[in-house]
């Protein structure tokens, strides 16, 4: 009786174990897309991801902070190409100030309304998004599908971060997951 009682086991665990290889090897050979925002300062931290996100059919995401200078909002509008780089589409703003565009320039259009000055018709695209976040008053957030991420939650104020696109297999979406859930600090 706990011979059967063994092999019982043995022939269980066998099942199980054969489920979860052929699971890790499913998980592993689907493919999908993903938002990453990574560390870009040096140290340790560097490449770590703080955010991800899965890719849905939406191709445009907007970067929006707040301009130090004259405390007004700025959008800027992205979108992601077939080839994984990301071209910058718009930025729309109602004030001008440092950093921010302040004349027609490299076949920009600007178009002016009583709201707001919107910029686009650029000629420019990243391999992933630099993003320097700021430490008192931007309030730079990540906005995709509805969804708003603030970049000082999930990283320091003042560090330095970028956004971009890759193709990853489910398993390794899912190990960076629960690493990135498994982290509290920087």
């Amino acid at each position: 009786m706990e011979k059967k009682f063994i092999k019982n086991i043995k022939t269980r665990l066998s099942i199980v174990l054969t489920v979860i290889l052929i699971t890790l090897v499913v998980l592993s050979s689907i493919k999908i897309d993903v938002f990453e925002i990574f560390i870009v300062d040096k140290g340790i931290n560097e490449n770590r991801v703080v955010f991800q996100a899965i890719r849905s059919e939406q191709n445009y995401f907007d970067v929006k902070w707040t301009h130090s200078v004259s405390l007004r909002p700025v959008i800027e509008t992205y979108r992601v190409n077939d080839d994984y780089t990301i071209s910058l589409i718009q930025m729309i703003f109602d004030s001008f100030g440092a950093n921010l565009p302040s004349s027609p320039e490299h076949g920009t259009i600007w178009e002016f309304n009583d709201e707001y000055i919107r910029v686009y018709n650029y000629d420019v695209a990243f391999d992933a998004v630099p993003v320097v976040i700021g430490k008192a008053v931007a309030n730079h957030s990540f906005i995709y599908n509805g969804n708003e991420i603030f970049l000082k939650d999930i990283y320091k104020p003042g560090g330095y971060v970028n956004i971009r696109v890759v193709n990853k297999s489910v398993l390794n979406y899912l190990t960076k997951e629960i690493g990135i859930l498994g982290r509290n600090q920087f």
